[in-house]
């Protein structure tokens, strides 16, 4: 299987999506507080919604009693935000109390979650803390009184670094040390940045460098998510300062067609060239076609794709794949053949067919394999 979800992942996500007694999936009319994150374009949105019983001599002891959510995204997204509502009703939690729960605890709740998904739990997470800043604007709780400030406020406003997701350079930096992300790698499993073209790879590397050198020299001007000033003073180089993460090997990327298919995993989880799996080099670019087609013909378009350019390298060692459905930018499939047992099946998902779907027709495109 491409992504090995827990049985209570699987669970919930079920649940959530057939409308089961005690879910949480619609919207939520009135709703004391609302918080968005994310966007359709860049393939995961979250809505979500609480009501809370109101304590009227002092609304900071106001309880959540129900909470709602809308997702445009994967099984990881629909159960991580399923999860998120859970965690809210069944602790009783006030919306100030609310906001300790972290992404990490999604991810607990869930009994964990790959490590490519990582960013559906902190979509929740984000969500969750507009939407409490929003139901403190609507009863008049000044949080900044009580020592709380929005992490997320005018982050949209800072330098863009992944166009692709539309991750700016305050909230990377900010996620990058919430989450003590270390490897680009790690940034793309939290927050996706990274993972589609992959132009911003070297950006992202030198953002970790640099927080990583001045937090191990000592430098205290890269505290602030949005601060300006965030090189080292004390002149130490980031590249080479000894504490930060050495600059891992780069897997390919979608943007590098010669390369997309000549790089697969061993059995030991090593990367290592296999030349003669290249089936790239007649690719053609079908993105202007895409963008501008209908469903039916984007679907049509994907399914050429596979045919021409994925399923002749599956074959070759044995496997073959099956596209199950296309909803939008969304593509299931079900791995077959050797492909289906292999160890190496979410790589091959992620660096073959997620990779030459998103380089020859939509960055946007995500691949969940059934």
């Amino acid at each position: 299987m491409g992504w090995q979800y827990s049985e209570k992942t699987k669970r919930l996500f079920m649940d959530a999506v057939q409308g089961k007694s005690g879910t949480h999936v619609g919207e939520l009319e009135n709703a004391d507080g609302v918080g968005e994150h994310g966007s359709v374009a860049c393939g995961d949105a979250l809505k979500f919604m609480f009501r809370v019983e109101r304590n009227e001599e002092d609304p900071t002891r106001d309880r959540i009693v129900e909470a709602k959510f809308l997702t445009f995204g994967c099984t990881s997204a629909i159960a991580a935000s399923e999860a998120l509502c859970r965690i809210i009703e069944e602790r009783g939690l006030t919306p100030i109390e609310a906001l300790k729960v972290t992404n990490q605890d999604i991810v607990d709740y869930l009994e964990g979650l790959p490590t490519q998904k990582i960013h559906c739990s902190v979509m929740g997470a984000e969500a969750l803390e507009t939407a409490v800043f929003d139901w403190a604007s609507k009863r008049g709780v000044d949080m900044a009184a009580l020592g709380i400030k929005q992490a997320n406020v005018d982050e949209h406003e800072g330098r863009l670094i992944c166009k692709c997701f539309g991750i700016t350079e305050p909230y990377l930096r900010r996620k990058i040390k919430e989450l003590s992300l270390k490897t680009v790698d790690d940034v793309t499993g939290a927050i996706k940045a990274g993972g589609a073209c992959g132009t911003c790879r070297g950006e992202i590397q030198d953002v970790l460098n640099e927080i990583w050198a001045a937090q191990s020299c000592g430098c205290e001007s890269n505290k602030g998510a949005n601060d300006e000033t965030s090189t080292c003073p004390t002149g130490v180089d980031s590249a080479k300062a000894s504490e930060a993460p050495a600059a891992t090997t780069e897997t390919p990327t979608a943007n590098a067609l010669p390369s997309l298919t000549t790089v697969v995993a061993n059995k030991s989880g090593e990367y290592v060239e296999q030349p003669q799996l290249n089936a790239s080099e007649n690719g053609v670019d079908r993105s202007a076609e895409y963008a501008s087609a209908s469903p039916y013909k984007r679907a049509k378009l994907i399914e050429e794709t596979v045919e021409t350019e994925i399923r002749p390298v599956l074959r070759r060692d044995g496997g073959d794949l099956e596209i199950v459905d296309v909803k939008d930018n969304l593509v299931y499939v079900s791995l077959t053949g050797a492909c289906e047992s292999c160890d190496s099946a979410s790589t091959t998902i992620e660096l073959l067919v997620a990779a030459v779907l998103q380089s020859r027709l939509d960055p946007s495109i995500e691949v969940i394999s059934l």
